[in-house]
């Protein structure tokens, strides 16, 4: 487990430079890298003193392929310098203690979820390979919201994820890798501190939501959809039914590829997104060939925007 210094020091690194209108506490930080049951995280960080400069965590998780090729890649996220030390080579000091600790813990590469400012950075300087963005998509919540039961999670419904699925929640994608997801994994990512999150589950899907504000307007926001079984696609104007309603927001909001689903809807512009997505890969793994990489699944649920 990661000491309690240690997390202050990055906490208090993360709300300087990000100055976070909820500032990150040591608790949501020990949520993120030390109880994530795939595996503790593998922080790369430069110190001045005893003050943290440089800080980029890779939280664990697994992907596999269609044909069962699995890696475990940490998501690289809270990549932060501290505005005093930019120029001097924090930055990529930060991100190669990344490399060495991730490389330690067994990890056979690096997917960032990057900035507008960081992605170019990796790929011109570092030498990281670019993947494909994937689109934002506006949904109206209109039609016969039917067909899913929608429970708010908390302490008393927590352990309901548990019967959704024995062992794994199945695959959907038909090419490229797809996070692998378990009733464990998903329980520890609904239990985020100082978050709340819905699912609204069927007898093929759970779907995972939340709720967020653009211009004082709110919208429902699809995190995350699982298949319980193998399934045919179905159209996301009867999950932005279900989502919406709950949410009492007009209008949803997915990030990603959800093969689950059939995708129709409204491109978000760029100035309404919650932050930057850009996604960057990088490889640790000698056999581990990254210009074949690709994601057939992923979205706001695998990563921390909500």
């Amino acid at each position: 487990m990661t000491n309690e210094l240690e997390l202050e020091r990055t906490a208090a690194l993360l709300n300087h430079v990000f100055e976070h209108s909820d500032p990150l506490t040591v608790s949501s930080l020990r949520w993120y890298y030390d109880l994530n049951p795939v595996g503790q995280a593998a922080v790369g960080r430069v110190e001045e003193g005893e003050k943290r400069i440089g800080n980029y965590a890779l939280i664990p998780n697994r992907y596999r392929s269609i044909s069962g090729e699995e890696r475990v890649l940490g998501v690289g996220v809270d990549l932060a310098v501290d505005p005093d030390a930019r120029g001097s080579g924090a930055f990529r000091r930060t991100v190669e203690d990344s490399y060495m600790r991730g490389t330690e813990q067994g990890f056979d590469g690096i997917l960032g979820v990057a900035n507008a400012n960081s992605a170019p950075r990796m790929v011109a300087t570092l030498g990281w390979r670019a993947l494909s963005p994937l689109p934002v998509t506006m949904v109206p919540a209109i039609g016969r919201a039917t067909g899913f039961q929608s429970t708010v999670i908390d302490d008393s419904t927590i352990e309901s994820i548990d019967g959704l699925v024995t062992g794994e929640f199945s695959r959907t994608s038909t090419s490229g890798f797809a996070p692998v997801w378990t009733p464990e994994l998903l329980k520890w990512r609904l239990q985020r501190p100082g978050h709340s999150y819905s699912i609204h589950s069927s007898d093929d899907l759970v779907v995972v939501s939340t709720r967020t504000h653009v211009s004082n307007i709110p919208f429902g926001v699809i995190l995350g959809v699982l298949a319980r079984r193998s399934v045919a696609p179905l159209p996301v104007g009867r999950v932005a039914a279900v989502v919406g309603r709950h949410h009492k927001a007009p209008m949803v909001i997915h990030w990603g590829r959800s093969p689950a689903l059939r995708l129709r809807g409204i491109p978000l512009p760029q100035k309404m997104m919650p932050s930057p997505l850009s996604l960057v890969l990088h490889p640790f793994a000698k056999n581990f060939d990254r210009d074949q990489f690709e994601l057939g699944e992923f979205g706001f649920l695998d990563f921390d925007a909500y």
